[in-house]
């Protein structure tokens, strides 16, 4: 009897989480703070396929990772509703549960054409499942990976003067550094589509000695590569005050997007002045308790986009991280190969925004937006929001 009502319950879990196409599937879920869980991938190119790293970390510091299960699938199609599973010793002995989720990863055999790894991350009490895939490209850049305590380190930036290796490789590494600041992304109604450079001038080239231990001081973006000859590599950021900035003077620059050009050559000025930033701030709302309200919101959606979209900029300076910190959330994300579609619905208005990829050695998953003139005045509209703290 036990064992009917298990098969009865496995049923019921299995029938809840079935297969989807992965081109029809909102990823609102991604950017969305309040799930219970990131997931984070990064696909290395190996002689005889692709290695993907990766780690789901819980947000809630008392749930228990042993909740959830990851199934793994190979599909050559976004439409497909299944795929090739991957089997266990696929996935190897580096799949270990932690603390507050697991990580690990798995070997995919190289073939040709269309290779998407796909995760679907069951809750089998909650019924619910969620998917993410890597599209692996047979001529992917990313042939080496960061690690830092013994751990892959999946994001694209890293604190300055934290100890790491270079990892995947096995021979000594050509990391060339670029001081660059890199500008803040072009509100959406700009004619610039804002692409990255394919070149980009080098501060400095220097040798990294394989299975070395040793930290960067300079803020800025890192290029690793066995030879700059090569379309080979992986670019990461060094940071300080990241991803949720604290110190005022790294408060300054993301205002850019609210502020009027006089109020923000004056909110760099104050520098480290937090009396003087707090003025300019209470300025533009007005009033104190706005003020708090601006300064609280829009800081949290600057420490989210650097989280979501950190990439060869800061993730507040990217086009998906302007638009989330502005628009915020969307309602509906669509992903695609080439692109991604974010979809807001409100009351008065529907706003479909795309991004289209554009790939470089710097960072293979860069994305820009598609820019028009008719986002002109819902750009204005949604600004005199935020600077009377109403959005």
């Amino acid at each position: 009897m036990r064992s009917f009502y298990t098969t009865i319950l496995l049923l019921a879990i299995t029938m809840a989480v079935q297969a989807q196409t992965l081109r029809d599937i909102n990823y609102r879920y991604l950017y969305n703070p309040e799930e219970p869980f990131t997931f984070q991938m990064h696909p290395i190119r190996t002689n005889d396929g692709w290695t993907t790293l990766f780690k789901l970390t819980l947000r809630d510091s008392l749930a228990d990772p042993k909740e959830y299960n990851i199934q793994w699938e190979i599909r050559t199609d976004l439409s497909d509703k299944e795929g090739k599973q991957v089997t266990a010793d696929t996935i190897g002995t580096a799949y270990r549960v932690q603390k507050h989720g697991f990580r690990g990863q798995v070997n995919t055999a190289f073939q040709t054409g269309k290779v998407y790894l796909t995760a679907k991350v069951v809750h089998p009490g909650q019924k619910r499942a969620w998917y993410f895939y890597q599209f692996l490209a047979e001529n992917l850049s990313t042939n080496c990976y960061i690690q830092s305590n013994g751990q892959a380190i999946l994001d694209a930036y890293l604190k300055k003067e934290t100890p790491f290796q270079i990892a995947g490789t096995g021979a000594s590494s050509i990391i060339t550094y670029y001081r660059d600041p890199f500008p803040a992304a072009a509100p959406p109604f700009s004619e610039s589509q804002a692409r990255v450079a394919k070149r980009i001038q080098a501060d400095s080239i220097f040798q990294w000695q394989a299975g070395i231990t040793s930290s960067l001081k300079s803020k800025g973006l890192y290029l690793v590569q066995q030879d700059t000859a090569s379309q080979n590599g992986i670019a990461f950021r060094i940071e300080d005050d990241y991803p949720r900035l604290g110190k005022v003077e790294s408060l300054a620059d993301p205002l850019v997007y609210i502020c009027t050009k006089d109020e923000f050559i004056r909110v760099k000025m104050a520098k480290g002045d937090k009396k003087a930033f707090d003025k300019i701030i209470l300025q533009i709302t007005g009033d104190a308790e706005r003020a708090k309200t601006l300064f609280r919101s829009y800081f949290r959606r600057v420490e989210l986009a650097n989280d979501y979209f950190s990439s060869y900029k800061e993730g507040w300076k990217t086009d998906r991280g302007m638009c989330f910190i502005i628009f915020g959330l969307p309602e509906q994300v669509f992903k695609f190969e080439d692109r991604e579609v974010w979809v807001y619905k409100q009351d008065d208005f529907k706003l479909n925004l795309n991004f289209t990829r554009s790939s470089t050695l710097f960072d293979p998953d860069n994305f820009v937006l598609t820019r028009a003139k008719r986002f002109n005045e819902l750009w204005f509209s949604t600004i005199d929001l935020w600077r009377n703290a109403r959005f």
